[in-house]
């Protein structure tokens, strides 16, 4: 008798285990995990998910879209590289020397290549890593236990767990689901004592030096007819004040006269002139002004390889769509969707006004008729780019704030991971009405050289998080952040992120050894000092 009681206790004993870790066990096979787990296939992400398998860590990229490579993979295909030697190295230079070997660029420096070779690059150097990347994975929230994120699940339904997290999203998604310190537009000048930081001052057009007058409303003269598109009432504001202005957004286009691979540009949806005014308001304005218009006012020079361009905004009404950046960055995805096709939309109906109005000089319009869309990119998507140019969204505020300051006068980090290198530079924030005409608030670039930046500025506070590492959305201000904002940049940023994700005791980011970690970098071909 006294057995069978044993036995039924055993039993309950060993149910009560299987029930208790059994269900646990059932809840952690729906997660998928590895060592490291890296949201967003920027360029900063694949080299953070490289560098991290490198170093014998299991690594898995989740990409929320059905594409990798971001920009680089979607027409900014002159990539902002340093006109100086020894600025990038390590997984950088490295994807910077497959493309000069590809394409035998003759030039040292301008190393350009075609918006599908590089997202077929990426999937290779991916792949000899070992790098497990999952697409179609849009964020949706995170878990944490005593400040460690544990898993975070997307709109999918999937779920990933690891050790450390690693942002590597234009947007910052990941880290706002962490619930850090983030900000969304720009400081003001006090706040970190930046002379270009804050609202900037107001100026009209000009070309040749020479001010342009475009008249802001829809009946030339009248303001009880309202604004023109593009164009918001808010005037002059206090020099230096903080807003949540960002720059312009737009699509880096490709594009080819070569008529064997040519899509013509045709006329949007919805086309609706009424948005082009402007435009056609700043053109005609240059006849009086004794002004010439160039005959590539809408498609540029940007010229690449294989007979392709790169189309980015020209100076002032362009493909550029400015006062989008704040609710994009803010909204959900249905709002950034909408936006995303508002940009693409603009951007279609620009160029079908640059070749068929005929407030459009002819020879403009002739020349901007001679090209069309790559037939061979972005076949899924007509032709047209996939991503949006996000210049900037929301930015990390973390252990450390890298500003204007720390630009300008060359700090030197105990910690420094990688360098920097490119003007600040800063693209449309405000276009309004200025004593009647269109004035637009953007300052001119200024020029910084190669500078440090420390690993600090990649980590959020310690007492929020302790392991995740964000490379693109760095803790920096709005001012420093018009440098850093650049794909190669963003890669060695990546590249430091990986190396400190793989060096991180017991996915702990803020107890990484940082002379191990740069030695680490060192060893890989990053550039730690200039």
């Amino acid at each position: 008798m006294v057995d069978i009681v044993l036995q039924i206790k055993r039993a309950c004993f060993v149910l009560g285990l299987f029930l208790m870790f059994g269900s646990a066990q059932a809840a952690a096979a729906g997660c998928q995990r590895a060592d490291v787990v890296v949201y967003g296939g920027t360029p900063g992400g694949i080299t953070a998910a490289i560098q991290a398998a490198r170093l014998k860590k299991s690594v898995i990229l989740l990409e929320p879209t059905a594409h990798i490579g971001g920009m680089m993979s979607n027409g900014l295909t002159k990539t902002d590289a340093s006109p100086r030697k020894n600025v990038y190295g390590g997984i950088t230079a490295e994807f910077l020397a497959k493309a000069k070997a590809y394409y035998g660029t003759p030039d040292p420096i301008r190393i350009y290549f075609e918006s599908k070779w590089a997202e077929s690059t990426f999937k290779s150097m991916l792949a000899t890593a070992k790098v497990k990347v999952e697409f179609q994975q849009r964020i949706l929230k995170t878990t944490k236990v005593n400040k460690a994120i544990t898993e975070i699940a997307m709109v999918s339904g999937k779920t990933y767990c690891g050790s450390v997290f690693i942002d590597a999203s234009y947007e910052g998604d990941l880290m706002l689901k962490a619930f850090v310190d983030t900000i969304a537009g720009r400081e003001s000048r006090s706040k970190y004592g930046e002379t270009a930081a804050g609202v900037q001052k107001l100026a009209r057009p000009y070309v040749s030096r020479k001010s342009i007058m475009v008249d802001p409303y829809v009946i030339p003269g009248d303001r009880s007819s309202g604004l023109l598109p593009g164009v918001i009432g808010v005037g002059q504001k206090p020099l230096g004040s903080a807003d949540t202005s960002m720059m312009a957004f737009n699509y880096r286009l490709c594009v080819t006269n070569d008529a064997n691979n040519r899509i013509p540009f045709s006329k949007p949806p919805n086309y609706d002139p009424l948005r082009y005014e402007t435009t056609a308001r700043f053109l005609a304005a240059h006849k009086p002004a004794g002004i010439g218009i160039d005959q590539a006012y809408f498609i540029g020079y940007g010229s690449t390889v294989r007979g392709k361009q790169d189309v980015n905004s020209t100076p002032f009404f362009s493909t550029n769509v400015w006062h989008i950046g704040y609710d994009y960055t803010t909204g959900n995805e249905a709002k950034r969707s909408e936006i995303r096709n508002m940009v693409r939309n603009h951007i279609e109906g620009l160029l079908w006004f640059g070749q068929t109005d005929p407030r459009v000089p002819q020879y403009v319009r002739d020349y901007t008729s001679k090209f069309g869309y790559c037939a061979d990119e972005f076949v899924d998507n007509g032709g047209f780019p996939r991503q949006m140019y996000v210049r900037q969204a929301r930015r990390l505020v973390g252990q450390f704030v890298l500003t204007q300051r720390n630009l300008m006068q060359k700090t030197t980090f105990s910690d420094t991971i990688g360098l920097g290198f490119y003007p600040m530079d800063e693209h449309g924030m405000i276009r309004t009405v200025l004593n009647g005409y269109i004035a637009d608030e953007s300052r001119d670039g200024i020029g910084v050289g190669p500078y440090e930046i420390p690993y600090r500025a990649m980590l959020p506070k310690a007492a929020q998080v302790t392991n995740l590492i964000v490379p693109v959305a760095i803790s920096s201000s709005h001012a420093a952040f018009t440098s850093v904002r650049v794909e190669p940049t963003f890669m060695v940023l990546g590249q430091a992120a990986g190396a400190a994700a793989a060096l991180a005791p017991s996915g702990n980011v803020n107890k990484v050894n940082v002379t191990d970690l740069r030695k680490k970098l060192s060893s890989a071909g990053q550039i730690l000092k200039f």
